[in-house]
């Protein structure tokens, strides 16, 4: 892991997952802090998008140690789900297609709870930082692979969260665009949230950003 940060928000020490399997992923020992932007970085086989789960309360048979923001995540994964929120990880959290941006805001903000009125305030801030301009009408699967990012990363903000991750972020994206993504996640953020975002590329990462390596492993 490279990167330099101040205290810690989220702390894992020898975290992984294990399955029938074996175990997805090498223990892992990470500190970050608020305001970071975390890439996790590997192949497909890699165990990124367990990670993900794993650091957000949403996996089963993790194993290790986790703190996040003072909470101990391995005790008591549903407080960690309440201050954590997952963009979108391909077959578990995805935008519906046919929905409308308009629909998808309302269904998010059901979802996790966000009081009506607070809703499009949210999401139309986090969407300003990110670069989306599309409008509400418009059908998620209507956007680009980009903006169907940042409007993933915008519903994940609906109900503000102390972290967001988000998987698969080159998804169809060129590298103009995600240099372009990243920039935006530097904004976000600046201001106060915490963003990790897997990918399997490594020339966009921007320097600012700390890095998780992860390897492959069978057992």
């Amino acid at each position: 892991m490279t990167g330099t940060h101040s205290e810690p928000l989220l702390t894992a020490t020898s975290l992984t997952v294990h399955t029938p399997a074996g175990e997805v992923f090498r223990p892992i020992d990470i500190n970050i802090p608020a305001g970071a932007v975390v890439a996790v970085v590997g192949d497909p086989d890699s165990g990124k998008s367990s990670l993900l789960l794993a650091l957000t309360g949403r996996m089963r048979g993790v194993k290790g140690e986790l703190t996040v923001d003072g909470v101990d995540g391995i005790a008591h994964p549903g407080r960690i789900r309440r201050l954590t929120s997952v963009a979108r990880i391909d077959e578990l959290v995805v935008p519906e297609g046919s929905l409308s941006i308009e629909d998808c805001i309302t269904e998010r903000g059901l979802a996790d709870a966000c009081p009506a009125r607070a809703r499009l305030a949210n999401y139309l801030h986090t969407a300003g930082v990110l670069g989306l301009e599309a409008r509400l009408t418009t059908l998620y699967r209507q956007l680009t692979p980009a903006d169907q990012t940042r409007a993933a990363i915008a519903f994940a903000t609906i109900q503000p969260p102390k972290i967001v991750v988000l998987d698969d972020f080159d998804h169809g994206a060129t590298l103009a665009d995600q240099e372009q993504l990243w920039e935006g996640l530097l904004a976000l953020a600046a201001e106060g949230i915490t963003v990790i975002a897997a990918t399997t590329e490594r020339t966009t990462i921007p320097p600012e950003a700390m890095t998780i390596e992860m390897e492959a492993h069978h057992a």
